[in-house]
């Protein structure tokens, strides 16, 4: 969330609180007194008034709701709203008036605060359902993706800007277009996801022929609007291998120097290696040889982040250490505090992940001055 969405979070966390309050009061019939009654109505309408106040505001829409239209958010605070806002309303007055004619409150202020209860599993049993229709979005955006053929990139795009964002939870479709996604990862379209891994496994970009320039245009318009923050790691590379030319391979791979902005990505050198091992000799080598300057921009590149990798290896052996250490100390340690440990060690792993391992570029310099080693 947003800065500029922390104050319609916090009215809407006091309106439920409130509708908490009014149970409360309920049970305990605190309604049947005229005061009671007027001072909850006056706190009922002031939390409607600020909660609909600040939804209506534009910051705190974005906000708040930066994820998707139909996204979990805004399902969550509609059908929460439909709940408690008229309850906190009605259900005091509905208790004053049966009180007064010597009556029991109405069943359908039991039924109100019993639907208030179902609201928690009702959102479980949505994210469930949700993780099962993404699933099968994600399955249809890929398998689209994997039939991808030169010169129907276009076709793909026009599908993707077609998408419509689906109600979180539901396999129904709100009416409006699908926005593209502006950093928000967890709730983007399943269908968008797996038309990316699609795109970027299908046998088109693994393809050593160049893509024509229409389709190029086309693929950078899709990594713009739509793969944006996904691994597409094929696509970003065969983008850079169809555009290499020799002797230009510093202005395509470090425009501006190693360390600015624009240094082709740590994920992509690798794959671009072997391109480079295997189709680089034909196109990027004249006479069989690559030329002294682009070697050197590769050898900078690989040299960067072997001394990059071989930090974080020094950083993580340390930490492993240290590790050891505390574990050599607290199986000395009383059993209650061991047994503490082990739990918090435990929990750790099993919602703070795994720690991932260093990659390895050790061998990357001597491939790279294995390429293209023709005659002189």
């Amino acid at each position: 969330m947003r800065l500029d969405g922390i104050g319609f979070f916090l009215a809407f966390a006091l309106t439920v609180a409130y509708g908490v309050v009014v149970d409360v009061a309920l049970f305990a019939r605190l309604f049947r007194y005229r005061a009671v009654l007027v001072g909850g109505l006056v706190v009922a309408l002031a939390m409607s008034v600020l909660l609909v106040g600040l939804i209506a505001s534009p910051s705190e829409r974005a906000g708040f709701f930066k994820g998707p239209p139909g996204g979990a958010s805004l399902v969550v605070v509609v059908m929460t709203g439909a709940v408690f806002l008229p309850f906190i309303v009605f259900a005091p007055l509905a208790q004053y008036r049966a009180m007064r004619q010597g009556r029991r409150w109405p069943g359908w202020v039991t039924a109100w605060m019993a639907l208030q209860v179902a609201l928690l599993p009702g959102f479980l049993v949505l994210a469930n359902t949700e993780e099962h229709f993404w699933k099968q979005e994600y399955a249809a955006g890929q398998a689209v993706g994997r039939a991808a053929k030169a010169g129907e990139l276009g076709v793909m795009r026009e599908s993707a800007e077609r998408q419509r964002e689906r109600i979180w939870g539901t396999g129904w479709t709100s009416p409006w277009h699908r926005e593209p996604p502006g950093g928000y990862l967890a709730g983007r379209s399943g269908w968008i996801a797996g038309l990316a891994k699609g795109v970027d496994d299908s046998a088109l970009i693994a393809a050593n022929e160049p893509l024509s320039e229409p389709d190029r245009t086309v693929l950078r318009t899709l990594v713009e609007r739509h793969f944006a923050g996904y691994a597409i790691r094929n696509i970003h590379t065969k983008l850079i291998w169809d555009a290499l030319e020799p002797g230009a391979f510093s202005r395509q791979l470090a425009p501006h120097g190693l360390n600015e902005r624009g240094v082709v990505n740590e994920e992509v050198i690798p794959l671009l290696l072997e391109r480079l091992e295997a189709y680089g000799e034909a196109r990027l080598c004249p006479g069989g040889r690559m030329m002294d300057a682009d070697r050197a921009v590769l050898n900078q590149l690989v040299l960067a982040k072997v001394r990059h990798y071989d930090e974080a290896r020094q950083r993580e052996l340390a930490a492993g250490l240290e590790a050891k250490k505390l574990e050599r100390e607290m199986s000395e340690a009383p059993i209650p505090y061991r047994l503490i440990w082990k739990a918090a060690n435990a929990l750790g792993n099993r919602y703070g992940g795994q720690p991932v391992a260093v990659p390895d570029w050790s061998p990357y310099p001597q491939r790279v001055e294995r390429l293209c080693r023709g005659p002189a």
